[in-house]
């Protein structure tokens, strides 16, 4: 029988090993991904998502786990940017978004979160030729100048669809109708896909879209396309010209690109393991295929350099918006 000093020798080291024990689970690293990863499209079905969810597919092969699409629109992004800005930092919450990150940091002179600071930068997924000027098949007129002569004639009466004020398409809109001059009536919507689909459905007459939402419609000739933003036609629809050829001088800095993001704090090894899963992804055959179908250029940069050009991109959206005279809400 132990003497009383051996039962307390034993019962201090049972006590000792409690908190040594639980330290050692606290700060043990936790398999990740273990359960779902949401990747949220902060914008309506039928634009950024169409590519949202091919990425998420071959992303989640490339993680062994499911990673399902969450759309959360409104406000040209914020509201989806906002959710993902106040998740959990543990990756299992991502956002996916435009170049309209940027354009709402110098939009809006309130945001409910710091672009720079709330967010932990993944990578830039890509990055397309320029926004490419489209109409519905029903329109009078088959090129910039006689779009311009008829806008002339008919002042007001054209309208272009955009993904909302700040997007991309409306920001070159504005900058079409001071250059040409024009002038043709803004409709905001709640993302480019709706924008789009009422160029489609011929009730509105035009828009700005990526090759990667128009390339496919175009080639089939289901709308007509004027010109191209950028500073270089598109390989995938090489009749396109830009504004530029077209005769509209001053736009050859505005294209589209797409990011990933998760929340700020969310830890370094898995940014850097949805990086390098994402890089080996668009690699692939079929993703790549989508990718040349859209008409655009597949990036996969680190972590760091996308947030260098996040921050660079910014500063030029607030000289395109000055141009543009879109002032900040």
């Amino acid at each position: 029988m132990p003497s009383h000093k051996q039962a307390f020798f034993l019962a201090l080291c049972l006590l000792l090993s409690i908190p040594i024990s639980a330290q050692t689970t606290k700060t043990s690293p936790e398999k990740w991904p273990s359960r779902p990863v949401r990747m949220i499209v902060p914008f309506a079905p039928g634009g950024l998502d169409v590519i949202a969810r091919k990425v998420a597919l071959k992303l989640g092969e490339q993680l062994n786990i499911s990673v399902f699409i969450d759309n959360r629109a409104g406000a040209n992004g914020i509201i989806g940017a906002d959710l993902v800005a106040k998740s959990a930092p543990d990756g299992y919450t991502m956002l996916i978004m435009t170049g309209s990150f940027s354009a709402n940091a110098v939009l809006y002179k309130k945001l409910p979160f710091d672009p720079m600071k709330d967010f932990a930068p993944i990578t830039q997924i890509y990055k397309s030729y320029g926004m490419v000027m489209v109409a519905n098949s029903d329109v009078p007129f088959n090129s910039v100048k006689e779009l311009l002569d008829f806008a002339k004639a008919n002042p007001n009466k054209l309208s272009y669809g955009s993904g909302g004020v700040g997007n991309a398409s409306h920001l070159v809109g504005e900058l079409f109708n001071i250059l040409a001059p024009a002038q043709i009536l803004h409709v905001p919507y709640k993302g480019l896909g709706p924008a789009f689909n009422e160029v489609l459905g011929k009730q509105i007459e035009i828009t700005y879209v990526s090759t990667a939402m128009s390339a496919q419609h175009i080639l089939a000739g289901r709308i007509k396309a004027f010109a191209i933003s950028g500073d270089a036609r598109a390989p995938i629809i090489p009749n396109v010209p830009t504004f530029n050829e077209a005769g509209v001088r001053g736009l050859d800095q505005v294209y589209g690109w797409a990011g990933l993001w998760f929340p700020a704090n969310t830890p370094t090894d898995r940014i850097e393991k949805v990086q390098q899963a994402l890089a080996v992804a668009i690699k692939t055959a079929d993703l790549k295929k989508s990718f040349d179908d859209f008409g655009v250029n597949t990036i996969g940069s680190k972590p760091q350099d996308f947030e260098k050009f996040v921050g660079e991109d910014i500063e030029l959206q607030r000289q395109l918006f000055k141009q543009a005279n879109i002032q900040a809400q």
